[in-house]
């Protein structure tokens, strides 16, 4: 594939992932395109065309910016992290506006009236199939909602899912981020630990079809020290919270600060195991350019998953955990790694820069326009599958 003028003059002055000005403007523009289109609604509303545009304002620059500098991690942060900002906020108002509190309390459980995530698919979706029991406290057509919604974006992007549009993953992704360097050093993971979460997900499957009984949610999950903590009235209630708590500190807030890895989502996170499997029928891949790469070990070093390992460098791949973020491509001196379409060595950078941009503002322009819509009215209606 022959390069242009601009990209030629790009890589001259340094900076090989840079794109031209044509192909930044086009890749802007049909990013702006999609947005007004999905958000704005066709326009059929000045509260739609208002809120589509600006959206399409936002995307379309962000997508011109990573495409022009080559850079894509930064920019991606500000949308990761922003996305978890607002879903958290907009998640908790929802939680005290009607329910009076963000504590989940035996009447939520009984009338099955709490909101489902992503997460829980991989292991209550086997014993509803299996034994036509449904093991957490939403709707089955919750559930389906919440599934469908996560399988299609899944197949598009497989772990790309986990840095670009998880409304959770910002939380160890912040604090992974916001460490300067890495007080304690961790730059691989021993065999053991990265089938980890395999071995776990398949537990927590079994736990779900012999008993009935959703494990994770229940006793595991850190993340409801902030969406979803019990209201702590028992001995055993206490012992959850604390639970919950220690998980916390260790995997979503000490951890990624004390070594800059997203452990969370790297070993603990149930969905990983499904965006890996199922991230093997997307189309886009990060590959190594093998007649550019120096051997240098710098994306293995800032790998927040640990995705990239010697062995698969020199054939030219990284583990299928990737969860492609870009750090890898915005430190390898040589500009040898980038996104490619599957089977082969086309580069589908400005594609996947602005599906993903797409994508991720179009999931945060939902918990943005409810923040809108409170602020004007006090009221806040449901935006996840609960």
């Amino acid at each position: 594939m022959s390069l242009s003028k601009g990209d030629k003059h790009s890589i001259a002055k340094g900076a090989p992932l840079r794109q031209s000005l044509r192909t930044s403007l086009i890749a802007g523009g049909i990013t702006a395109f999609l947005l007004i289109f999905l958000i704005g609604g066709g326009g059929r509303t000045p509260q739609a065309l208002i809120t589509g545009l600006f959206f399409a304002a936002v995307g379309g620059v962000f997508t011109f910016h990573i495409l022009r500098t080559g850079k894509i991690n930064n920019p991606r942060l500000i949308l990761f992290i922003s996305m978890m900002l607002f879903f958290t906020i907009a998640f908790s108002l929802y939680y005290q506006v009607n329910r009076g509190s963000i504590l989940l309390t035996e009447a939520q459980l009984e009338s099955a009236d709490v909101p489902i995530c992503p997460i829980t698919v991989p292991f209550v979706v086997p014993p509803l199939v299996i034994r036509g029991e449904m093991i957490f406290p939403a709707s089955v057509e919750a559930l389906y909602g919440i599934g469908l919604f996560w399988l299609g974006f899944a197949l598009l992007f497989g772990r790309g899912w986990c840095s670009w549009l998880c409304f959770f993953g910002g939380i160890d992704q912040a604090c992974a981020a916001a460490a300067k360097r890495p007080r304690l050093k961790v730059e691989s993971l021993s065999r053991l630990w990265r089938l980890f979460p395999y071995a776990l997900l398949l537990f927590l499957i079994l736990v779900a079809l012999s008993a009935l009984y959703p494990l994770y949610c229940a006793w595991l999950c850190p993340l409801r020290i902030i969406y979803d903590p019990p209201a702590v009235n028992t001995t055993l209630e206490w012992l959850m919270a604390v639970i919950f708590v220690s998980g916390g500190i260790v995997f979503l807030i000490g951890g990624p600060l004390l070594t800059k890895k997203r452990l969370y989502c790297r070993l603990i996170c149930p969905l990983l195991p499904a965006n890996a499997i199922i991230g093997r029928l997307s189309p886009f891949r990060v590959k190594v350019d093998r007649d550019k790469c120096k051997d240098c070990g710098a994306c293995e070093k800032v790998c927040e998953t640990f995705s990239m390992t010697k062995d698969l460098r020199a054939k030219g791949e990284t583990t299928m955990e990737c969860a492609k973020c870009g750090r890898c491509m915005d430190n390898c001196p040589q500009g040898a790694i980038d996104y490619r379409l599957i089977g082969t060595n086309v580069s589908v950078r400005p594609i996947f820069v602005s599906l993903a941009v797409v994508f991720n503002l179009l999931i945060m322009s939902g918990f943005v326009m409810a923040l809108v819509h409170f602020l004007l009215t006090g009221e806040i209606s449901s935006f996840t599958g609960g």
